[in-house]
């Protein structure tokens, strides 16, 4: 007969895995309370500033950059663009690439967004090595992902 399985929350916290992905649900409930003001996701940040990083990128390349489902892409799109954050280009359409850029508006609200991101840094200690020492921890879970985005050959 199997034995039944017991843990301790010692147990469960020492599963670092497990503890990344609660701290990172944790932090974007934080992050979403800081950019609500401005009418700003966390992941619609995401795709600001990856496009600021990178302008003219394909929805595909937006995806794998903020790290969400391709599926995912079109709605934040379509509701960013309705908000004339952003453009997706004239030439849309079934087998056509087309790149999405800042508008002025976009570049406006990232902006006033991105301070208030950055200001999360100091979740994590007062000073700045505090945080550098945690991104180097992190980055290499990343993988390709988590690069900088080539900007696209035109």
């Amino acid at each position: 007969m199997p034995r039944e399985f017991s843990a301790t929350r010692d147990d469960v916290d020492a599963i670092a895995a497990w503890t990344v992905i609660r701290a990172a649900r944790e932090l974007a409930r934080r992050l979403a309370t800081e950019l609500d003001p401005l009418d700003l996701t966390p992941v619609e940040f995401g795709v600001l500033v990856q496009l600021a990083a990178a302008d003219g990128l394909s929805q595909a390349d937006l995806a794998r950059a903020v790290g969400v489902r391709p599926q995912s892409m079109t709605p934040l799109v379509t509701g960013l663009g309705g908000r004339g954050l952003l453009d997706r280009g004239a030439e849309r359409g079934r087998g056509r690439l087309s790149r999405i850029r800042l508008t002025p508006a976009g570049r406006e609200l990232l902006g006033r967004a991105y301070p208030v991101v950055h200001a999360s840094n100091r979740w994590f200690g007062d000073s700045p090595k505090d945080s550098a020492a945690l991104v180097t921890t992190l980055r290499p879970l990343l993988g390709d992902a988590g690069d900088p985005v080539d900007a696209p050959v035109p």
